[in-house]
């Protein structure tokens, strides 16, 4: 199915849990604190914007308009850059520019502790069906394997998408079917021990697999039938389905409720 398509459906589909969570009275700037059993919780999808240099408006607007926008730190000032306003801004408060700049609508939750980064900040305070990150992936080296390590830290089911300028990454724990081009690149990378039970439409099958970082991993797979269907282990630390940018919305699919049409 085309790019376009595809895109469509994704959108209808996060459109239908459009509603969200408030987070407080928005008539002025507050500022406020959250200890480590406040959670923030969403009925659909939601956008987290880091501030890693790398370029966000092309998923920004691509993905719709009405979902929770939240920033981690610095990732406000990447938004306010583009003309758009987070709904929340979330972390340590070292990396943006100035406070002053937010409007009052903006909550804004201080974090203080220096031993786990802005990202995982947020993991930890966001429950949602589906996080979608931009500006922690690619650009800089050491901020992307530092949002690797904070996936691998997970304790809980919930994808979450980060999306950079080339390459799109899912983190995943259990089953998946994605429905990509024949002769698309896949990756997959262990986020942890993880097991594959089985595997269809990939060219190098996964089954009986256990994969690890530093022992085994799954990097350039390609697609010769779709869709890929991915079998894992139920008690595995999840993986990550790495692939083009451009398969960003298939993997976006792949977690909503429906699965693949």
């Amino acid at each position: 199915m085309e790019k376009s398509v595809w895109f469509a459906v994704v959108v209808a589909r996060l459109r239908l849990a459009r509603g969200h969570c408030a987070t407080g009275d928005n008539s002025a700037q507050k500022l406020m604190s959250m200890d480590s059993t406040d959670m923030l919780r969403f009925s659909t999808a939601v956008i987290l914007v880091g501030a890693s240099p790398v370029a966000i408006k092309p998923a920004l607007t691509s993905l719709p308009d009405g979902l929770p926008l939240i920033a981690a730190d610095g990732g406000a000032s990447a938004l306010l850059a583009l003309g758009r306003v987070p709904d929340v801004v979330i972390g340590d408060m070292d990396s943006l520019f100035s406070r002053d700049v937010l409007p009052s609508s903006v909550e804004i939750i201080h974090l203080t502790g220096q031993d786990d980064t802005d990202f995982e900040k947020c993991l930890a305070r966001i429950d949602a069906p589906l996080i979608i990150g931009l500006g922690f992936l690619e650009a800089r080296f050491d901020h992307s394997l530092a949002a690797i390590h904070a996936l691998m830290g997970l304790r809980h089911d919930q994808p979450v998408l980060l999306a950079g300028d080339t390459d799109v990454l899912l983190r995943v724990t259990g089953d998946i079917e994605i429905i990509m081009p024949i002769g698309s690149r896949i990756s997959i990378w262990p986020l942890g021990r993880q097991s594959f039970e089985a595997s269809v439409g990939l060219r190098w099958p996964l089954a009986g697999l256990e994969m690890a970082p530093g022992k085994m991993i799954g990097t350039s797979n390609e697609v010769n039938a779709t869709p890929v269907k991915i079998a894992a282990s139920k008690d595995g630390d999840g993986y990550a389905v790495i692939a083009p940018v451009e398969a960003m919305a298939a993997l976006m699919a792949a977690v909503t409720d429906d699965g693949p049409a």
